[in-house]
């Protein structure tokens, strides 16, 4: 039998936990992150923000984008490199500036690439410690994005149920400076 605690076995149980919420819960609880997110000071501060666009079943981010963008924050969204695993903060100036990219998950069709770290970023995860580590995909895509950018304040967005209790962590995984939930 797996270890309960192995991240694959983790991954599926905590992505089926996200399944299960209905799309019309997942919706409003999505607003309501969504609304906490933007009365951080944090994000208050924040002229640059890289924000996953949500796909399937993660807390829904589109409006939050356009929230973003009507505010005049400068809008980054990750475009995913089919080299080595990396992806750019890709910049947008309207959600029609997204198209199925690779993984089928929206992305930019613009190309201008954050020229700074962004001051803030947004990132998913099929679970969450209160005290911020995090456990995602499995890609590795935003720990290695955020070892290059220690400095940048990192939020995570996810349901109640997906907080756990502890999670096994490797020396690469970089913990979250927050996570907002509901």
């Amino acid at each position: 039998m797996a270890d309960p605690l192995d991240k694959p076995t983790l991954r599926k149980h905590y992505r089926a936990l996200r399944d299960a919420i209905p799309p019309a819960e997942r919706e409003a609880r999505s607003q309501v992150i969504a609304r906490l997110l933007l009365t951080i000071e944090r994000y208050d501060h924040a002229g640059s923000v890289f924000v996953y666009v949500s796909a399937g079943s993660e807390v829904v981010t589109h409006g939050l984008i356009e929230s973003m963008l009507k505010e005049g924050k400068t809008v980054a969204v990750p475009r995913v490199m089919a080299d080595g695993g990396q992806m750019r903060p890709t910049v947008i100036h309207h959600m029609s500036d997204l198209v199925p990219g690779r993984f089928g998950i929206l992305e930019p069709t613009t190309h201008e690439v954050l020229s700074t770290s962004p001051e803030l970023v947004i990132v998913p995860g099929l679970a969450f410690t209160r005290s911020g580590h995090r456990l995602g995909q499995g890609g590795g895509y935003y720990d290695r994005y955020l070892t290059q950018h220690p400095a940048t304040y990192k939020v995570g967005l996810c349901f109640n149920e997906q907080l756990a209790p502890s999670l096994p962590t490797d020396e690469h995984d970089v913990g979250m400076d927050e996570v907002i939930t509901a």
